[in-house]
């Protein structure tokens, strides 16, 4: 050993390695199954909200995200006999941005010292998130391409009822496919930081521009609406997605009548969609296609706001609502 090298005094005490290793994420906690309690030191306590040394293992369990927590609660069990590594993975909380937790240890009497079992919870959220994100980007390519296939036929019925020759046709056709380009070009380029806010009346035209010769449309949002050039991307998502499902079955797929308002309340932002009576092929207003879940995902996460859609005999409701920061 080199002379002067080796840890000591204040250097090398529980103190110190407890708070490197907190600084990982990495919490301590213990467990006894006969009492069904558990000790945690205080990175553990601000994971779980509390801030009991001693809690009720039940207490615990209440916490873990509703999806979670069966599996969880059997996996727990099987660790205070099972003599073998585990780790298991859930999240603490239901709101979307739940604190991801991998409980790890060794089990049986391994991992005890006496009653408690003894092992470490190490925060995971940033990998998760990277993780869905990814998931969701391939998700959202998937369904861009097949949106904007579905958008080719809407157009395409679209203009061939008002064509009155093939030459007319065709160059109808192409300048509506040159607009959507135009907006998929804006959200993209702003989203490169190539540009600063864009007013959200502006994309919503040029997204809706290639539909006005089949239907009434009115974009009444307000200038103070506007978009910073991270959230322009989402924006340009939302409204894609209403125009595609609207092609699809409801006022843009030919004679509707279509209204976007945009209006800044206080800190909020309010985007209100209303389409008129709605076709008998329009989805239930609670949808759990890849679309519905691609806007709660951007909507409440992304922009960490919420929406309402309602479609009834009179039509189709959609409206959301955003804090401007």
């Amino acid at each position: 050993m080199v002379e002067g090298a080796e840890l000591i005094g204040e250097e090398w005490t529980l103190a110190s390695f407890t708070g490197a290793i907190h600084r990982g994420g990495v919490g301590l906690w213990a467990w006894s199954p006969e009492r069904r309690l558990a000790q945690l030191d205080s990175l553990c306590r601000e994971f779980w909200g509390t801030t009991e040394t001693v809690v009720g293992l039940d207490v615990l369990f209440a916490r873990v995200n509703a999806e979670d927590r069966e599996g969880l609660m059997l996996d727990w069990a099987a660790s205070a006999t099972e003599p073998h590594a585990y780790a298991f993975d859930f999240r603490i909380g239901d709101a979307p941005d739940a604190r991801w937790i991998s409980a790890r240890g060794v089990g049986g009497d391994e991992g005890r010292v006496g009653e408690w079992v003894q092992a470490i919870f190490l925060d995971i959220t940033d990998r998760k998130r990277a993780e869905e994100a990814e998931r969701l980007l391939t998700a959202e390519l998937a369904h861009r391409v097949s949106n904007m296939f579905t958008v080719a036929r809407a157009l395409t019925a679209i203009v061939a009822r008002e064509a009155k020759s093939a030459p007319s046709f065709a160059e109808d056709l192409s300048q509506r496919f040159g607009v959507l380009h135009e907006a998929t070009t804006l959200a993209t380029r702003s989203h490169r930081h190539d540009q600063g806010n864009v007013r959200l009346r502006d994309l919503a035209e040029r997204i809706l521009s290639p539909y006005l010769d089949g239907a009434n449309i009115t974009v009444d949002v307000e200038d103070a609406a506007v978009a910073g050039a991270d959230r322009i991307n989402d924006y340009a998502m939302i409204l894609h997605e209403l125009a595609t499902n609207s092609a699809k079955y409801g006022a843009l797929s030919g004679g509707g009548t279509l209204r976007l308002t945009g209006r800044v309340e206080g800190g909020d932002l309010r985007l209100t969609w209303e389409e008129g009576a709605a076709s008998s092929g329009t989805p239930e207003a609670g949808g759990t296609g890849f679309g519905s879940r691609l806007l709660r995902q951007t909507i409440e996460r992304s922009l960490r706001g919420t929406f309402t859609r309602t479609i009834d005999a009179g039509g189709l409701r959609f409206e959301m609502v955003v804090p401007i920061r």
